[in-house]
């Protein structure tokens, strides 16, 4: 069974993949007034499905375990519920923002832009704190029972994007990022 911190750390690396690509894309738009919308759509698509459903479940389950552990901080768990929260708002903003684009509904780019790069800014932000704070400290103070046990408890889902099964919708994307 694979370590569950090994899951969300690779996690991190396919969603930091994903929004240089993105952050290509909206640079191009930004620029030059074009970009590969469907491509961005297919990103802000994947950005609101997986997290939510596999992710952020998976390091709620972590959270738990610490806190029974009472190796969490007490507002640790209120802290990143309202974090996942947060960033899953911005998630769904940008995937309607996107879109409304590729179906060519009338949207102000300068709009869409900062839409794109306020999600992009916090994303990394996120991940940043969870990469410097919460995964060491799950890592220092879960064994290796402790981590196989919540792998187990995790939903089996086959990541759609960087999975086994990549589903037809990011067939593109997963190209996208084999090319870099």
């Amino acid at each position: 069974m694979a370590d569950i911190m090994q899951i969300l750390a690779d996690d991190h690396a396919n969603m930091s993949a994903l929004i240089d690509l993105l952050e290509r894309e909206i640079d191009r738009l930004d620029a030059e007034g074009h970009a590969d919308v469907d491509m961005i759509a297919a990103v802000a698509e994947y950005l609101l499905e997986y997290p939510d459903r596999f992710h952020h479940p998976a390091e709620d389950l972590i959270l738990a375990r610490l806190d029974e552990r009472g190796a969490a901080p007490a507002d640790a768990a209120h802290r990143l519920a309202e974090e996942h929260e947060r960033i899953g708002r911005m998630a769904r903003d940008l995937n309607e923002a996107a879109h409304a684009v590729a179906s060519e509904q009338p949207i102000r780019r300068d709009a869409f832009v900062a839409c794109v790069r306020d999600y992009i800014a916090a994303l990394r932000r996120h991940m940043q704190m969870e990469d410097s704070l919460f995964f060491p400290l799950a890592r220092r103070s879960l064994d290796a029972e402790d981590r196989a046990a919540l792998a187990a408890r995790i939903p089996e889902l086959d990541d759609p994007l960087f999975g086994t099964a990549t589903r037809e919708r990011y067939r593109r994307l997963g190209a996208a990022l084999l090319e870099r």
